[in-house]
């Protein structure tokens, strides 16, 4: 990752990717040209960098290593990090990746022919990852367990995970606290109901049925919530919400909320008739 500045003054991060123009890994662009025939120093952008001002033509000067970059085209959103991506030829990467910051940039520098990773597309009849593995001392991770290796990952995953734990664990208190006051109040009701031969059974199952009502109202009213805000949000962040994941989310949420109401159907079976037929007073 590095910092650069355009001729026009827009001062931006990117993450450089250094990609073979024509290669599997080489984007495919949206506006201008992509790097297949162009210059050693031409670059294509993430649709996020053009939101902070760069645009398809400008120069761009990498910061502290006076490495010059021309915008040539412009690709999908992506970003590495949450920061937009630039891609640009593989020795241009080498470039700002092995370059002294504050020596002369100059193209005929010798530069290590080194990388800190690679994306391979192995064919099904040739060598395994596991044969270049062993003949080059490398490591060849697959491509969701690259992306776990980004940095960041396991913290925003673990931010997640947290907050999906605390909202299982919220859900069934709200919904136990709100029916616990429910109950309460429609203690004499729910009384009157037993006094005119209402058995427990029954009081229990209209509970249950209410009780399930509100959460699985509430439930799809939250997921509808959610994907309102996915759409407005748009692009400007990071947002993906699966069928499945938001069905299981839905069915756990439903599940843990019913759990909540247990908690109150004690006192639905301990009304007492008696209350209604003036024993209490």
């Amino acid at each position: 990752m590095t910092r650069g500045t355009t001729n026009r003054g827009a001062e931006v991060d990117l993450a450089a990717f250094g990609v073979e123009p024509g290669s599997f890994l080489a984007p495919s662009v949206t506006e201008g040209d992509g790097l297949t025939g162009a210059a050693a120093d031409s670059m294509v952008m993430s649709a996020k960098l053009a939101d902070e001002g760069v645009r398809v033509g400008d120069t761009l000067v990498i910061d502290r290593l006076g490495i010059e970059l021309r915008v040539v085209g412009r690709t999908e959103r992506s970003s590495y990090g949450h920061v937009p991506v630039a891609y640009v030829p593989l020795k241009t990467w080498q470039r700002i990746r092995f370059s002294t910051p504050g020596a002369p940039a100059s193209r005929t520098t010798a530069i290590p022919g080194q990388f800190s990773a690679l994306a391979l597309r192995t064919a099904p009849d040739g060598a395994s990852a596991t044969d270049l593995d062993a003949r080059y001392s490398t490591t060849t991770l697959s491509k969701e367990k690259a992306y776990e290796a980004a940095a960041g990952d396991t913290g925003e995953r673990l931010t997640m995970n947290s907050i999906q734990v605390f909202l299982y664990l919220i859900a069934p208190l709200v919904v136990g606290a709100f029916f616990s006051v429910w109950t309460v109040q429609r203690r004499p009701e729910l009384a009157l109901l037993r006094a005119m031969g209402a058995s427990r059974r029954r009081l229990l199952a209209h509970t249950v049925l209410q009780a399930a009502l509100v959460v699985v109202l509430g439930t799809a009213a939250g997921a509808v919530l959610a994907g309102a805000v996915g759409l407005l949000v748009g692009e400007q962040v990071p947002f993906s919400l699966p069928a499945s994941t938001l069905t299981a989310t839905m069915c756990t949420v439903a599940a843990v909320g019913l759990a909540g109401t247990a908690l109150t159907l004690r006192r639905v079976t301990r009304a007492d008739p008696l209350t209604m037929l003036g024993a209490n007073r």
